[in-house]
């Protein structure tokens, strides 16, 4: 009976302990992991929190566009792109294909932004396609009844 007992108490705090290891997980660091990478891929997403998500993973961090744009928009100066150079040019094969992969990511985000942004509705979803196409031929009936 004794063990029951305690069989029972271990299960119990287990899946305490389990509860709450995934309420700590339901809520993503940004800053840690790059996030907003699967959301732009998912057609779900609420676009507010892929920006969102975007915006914290880079706010610490030198956004990997080219280096003439970085110092004309005032983002970093030249002694800082000095700087991050000489770190890259310690960095192993492994590191340079991480950040050429980092980058890759960062601008096909912000393309990403850009096309759907036209397509966000108040509460942060994205119009899909259907959607879009369903607008755009009311649109076309729209223009033949004024004409």
């Amino acid at each position: 009976m004794r063990i029951l007992k305690i069989v029972v108490i271990l299960s119990i705090m287990t899946i305490v302990g389990y509860s709450q290891d995934s309420k700590v997980n339901r809520t993503p660091d940004y800053k840690k992991e790059p996030a907003w990478i699967k959301m732009m891929e998912d057609p779900n997403v609420d676009y507010n929190e892929a920006v969102k998500a975007f915006d914290i993973y880079w706010s610490d961090k030198i956004e990997p566009e080219e280096e003439q744009e970085l110092i004309t928009e005032g983002k970093v100066t030249q002694h800082q792109l000095d700087s991050a150079r000489e770190v890259r040019s310690k960095w192993t094969q492994a590191q340079r294909n991480e950040y050429m992969e980092m980058k890759y990511q960062f601008k096909r985000f912000k393309n990403w932004k850009r096309i759907n942004w036209p397509y966000v509705q108040s509460d942060g979803r994205i119009l899909s396609e259907q959607e879009r196409i369903e607008i755009y031929q009311q649109q076309q009936k729209d223009r033949q009844k004024e004409k």
